[in-house]
């Protein structure tokens, strides 16, 4: 006769008889496909059944727990998610990449259920979670980045904090930047222009604003026989490697990622591959994020005449240059102002990308910067996005506005943009005034 058992008391005899006979399937990824079939014939060979679920249903879920991320399992490396955010064992949220927040019905079955798992998690990655490392940074297999936290960095009974972001670089095109109303198409162009033809840029905005999802696209648009160097770290968010029907490479495309590592013999940071990058003569030098004292190499790569591009967390326009000034001044605490002035020299053009409340990006403001001969600086808004009207519609919120085109760029970036090849048909369309604005 059927024995019927609680799940959860099933799930700890069955990891015991696993333990005490089949332990390397546990630890060994190449007898993971064996742990079904041992878990199959422990609950023959005691009968045991849980009530609302088959047989089947239950080896699946057994070996979820056992070898798997439990709850999280579904939707790790889910093409239509954007975040999973384990607020505590009981309270996991999805986002999606609408924007849509839905809260998971289901969640872990305790604080330490959850940290087991998540610890599992962390640990196939090479990263650990204890109580003397209470914080863990990395990123998973499939584009996937961690931040987690446990006690005493949360509440004891919430059992951990997690944000897992799931990054699809490839997805969104040029096209796409259009036709979701993120910018126009003569932002996009204007852009595309820029970094074809010698003027660095950096990405401003905060997490989740479109930054790298700008950035990538953008790229997609320099010439297969243009080199590109990318420096990232963590996990691969650009994608840029094209090829032909037949497999074959057709750009000219080096990816790099940064290697942490507590013994400084091993560790390769953003600075380092941007001094690396320097070396393969290339046409641009991408920097995924600058975060830490790798802005003040990709400052000086910058006004030592490369085509530069990066994404900072910060505001628009002057407040991304003093993020940035800050930023540089981690490696050398020269005078402020000269930071401040030369990150304006680096990066002459300033784009801001913002998540609205809606839950839409918009490309909200370029600007140029404009510095004189005493080093004051100046901004020119090229495009920006106003608001005209927020309302809530049946609880819904609503946005209204448009994209318009304040100003036109300024003679020294015109000339630049000469200087360094653009030819004169396509530099013209970027002069013209009075532009109708597009209404979204």
């Amino acid at each position: 006769m059927a024995k019927q058992i609680e799940f959860w008391t099933l799930l700890r005899l069955t990891q015991e008889y696993i333990s005490q006979h089949y332990a390397s399937v546990l630890t060994d990824k190449n007898k993971l496909n064996q742990l079904k079939s041992y878990i199959d014939k422990y609950l023959r060979d005691n009968d045991y059944h849980v009530e609302n679920l088959t047989t089947k249903e239950l080896i699946d879920k057994l070996y979820c727990e056992m070898a798997e991320y439990s709850v999280l399992t579904p939707f790790l490396g889910s093409p239509d998610l954007e975040e999973i955010n384990v607020n505590g064992w009981d309270d996991i949220a999805l986002t999606y990449l609408d924007g849509s927040i839905v809260k998971l019905k289901d969640h872990f079955h305790s604080p330490q259920h959850a940290v087991d798992i998540i610890k599992r998690l962390l640990h196939h990655s090479g990263m650990i979670i204890d109580n003397a490392t209470p914080t863990a940074q990395g990123h998973l297999p499939g584009n996937t980045r961690i931040t987690a936290l446990k006690d005493p960095i949360v509440d004891e009974d919430r059992g951990v904090s997690v944000s897992i972001r799931l990054l699809h670089p490839s997805r969104v095109t040029r096209e796409n930047l259009v036709e979701t109303g993120f910018a126009t198409q003569e932002m996009v162009d204007f852009l595309c222009m820029c970094i074809r033809y010698g003027v660095p840029f950096v990405v401003a905005g905060a997490t989740s604003s479109g930054k790298t999802t700008l950035l990538n696209a953008i790229m997609t648009s320099i010439p297969d026989n243009k080199r590109v160097f990318t420096i990232e770290t963590g996990s691969r968010e650009l994608s840029l490697v094209r090829r032909d029907e037949n497999g074959a490479v057709i750009n000219n495309i080096v990816h790099t990622l940064s290697r942490p590592s507590d013994n400084p013999a091993y560790d390769i940071t953003q600075e380092d591959l941007v001094v690396s990058s320097l070396r393969f003569n290339p046409d641009v030098v991408c920097v995924g994020e600058m975060r830490d004292v790798e802005c003040y190499s990709a400052v000086e790569a910058s006004l030592t005449g490369h085509t530069v591009v990066s994404t900072v967390h910060a505001g628009p326009a002057s407040a991304a240059h003093m993020r940035i000034a800050l930023l540089c001044q981690k490696r050398f605490p020269i005078n402020f102002s000269t930071s401040l002035m030369q990150a304006g020299q680096a990066f002459p053009v300033v784009v801001y990308a913002h998540k609205l409340e809606n839950n839409s990006r918009k490309l909200m403001d370029i600007s140029e910067c404009i510095i004189s001969s005493a080093g004051e600086r100046e901004y020119n808004c090229l495009y920006n996005y106003q608001i005209d009207k927020n309302t809530v519609e049946n609880g819904t919120f609503v946005i209204e506005g448009h994209f318009d085109k304040p100003n036109i760029m300024s003679d020294s970036l015109r000339q630049r943009l000469i200087q360094y090849g653009v030819p004169q048909n396509e530099l013209n369309r970027f002069l013209m005034k009075g532009v109708e604005s597009e209404w979204l």
